[in-house]
């Protein structure tokens, strides 16, 4: 028994990354962190996480959360662990209030964007934010598993996904995930160079709109492209130079339609 009460897994982590345990519970995590280098790096990037969003979004911190990010509306599509999920709604709130108090999303030179648009690209980031970081868990489903993964996100989009090939860019597929996007499904597909830069790709269901043009978006260090297509609407996420990026794009655009 006293070895179990001992015992540390990663709810206990983000938990005392979010100062959310007792003392008991506090003391024994930090003692667990003394002998673990692996999960006491993870703490300090998921500190170093916070504290950036803190820095970024605060003006955005006393918003309305949107209905379409409500936590619980989420958890009702999709039932994920508390942690990920409350992670992934605040960094997907935030990102999209502050774009609608200061006009980040009109930005880009390629023009203004639709209020559709603005909500793909807040999730897109948001969720390249949340994992891109991650070491251990960055998808659900692996590289090694790519016909499993295809045929998944094809059906939970309702369409046909095809996985697109980025290695003549420079980087192989890491592999994806289903994530939330209001009352529809989105996919991750995350890839990653030999230099262990990564980018994401965020496609949901096509909306009504028809505009099918690339747009541009800088948000502090990451770029966006995104587009719109007859079945699906695209994002491509990462921390890289613009034009590097936008070919990359320009390659999944060209494979996916």
């Amino acid at each position: 028994m006293s070895g179990e009460k001992n015992s540390v897994n990663e709810t206990d982590l983000m938990a005392y990354v979010d100062g959310q345990l007792d003392d008991e519970r506090r003391r024994i995590v930090e003692e667990h962190l003394t002998h673990n280098a692996e999960d006491a790096a993870a703490v300090a990037r998921w500190r170093r996480q916070n504290e950036a969003i803190a820095a970024l979004y605060a003006p955005a911190a006393g918003e309305v959360v949107p209905e379409r990010l409500d936590v619980r509306r989420m958890s009702a599509e999709r039932h994920w662990s508390a942690p990920r999920l409350a992670g992934f709604a605040a960094a997907a709130a935030v990102v999209f209030a502050l774009g609608s108090l200061s006009g980040w999303f009109v930005r880009g030179d390629l023009g203004p964007v639709s209020g559709g648009q603005a909500g793909l690209v807040a999730e897109a980031v948001a969720a390249h934010s949340l994992y891109s970081g991650e070491v251990l868990h960055p998808v659900e489903v692996k590289a090694t598993q790519e016909q499993h993964l295809s045929t998944w996100l094809s059906k939970r989009l309702d369409r046909p996904l095809n996985i697109p090939d980025l290695r003549t860019q420079g980087f192989s597929l890491v592999g994806g995930r289903l994530l939330p996007a209001g009352s529809k499904p989105a996919a991750q597909f995350m890839y990653e160079d030999e230099k262990g830069r990564r980018i994401t790709l965020y496609i949901v269901p096509a909306s009504n709109e028809r505009e099918t043009a690339f747009h541009y978006e800088k948000f502090d260090e990451l770029e966006a492209f995104f587009w719109k297509d007859i079945h699906i609407d695209c994002a491509m996420v990462g921390n890289l130079p613009r034009e590097e990026l936008h070919q990359i794009s320009l390659d999944a655009y060209a494979q996916l339609s």
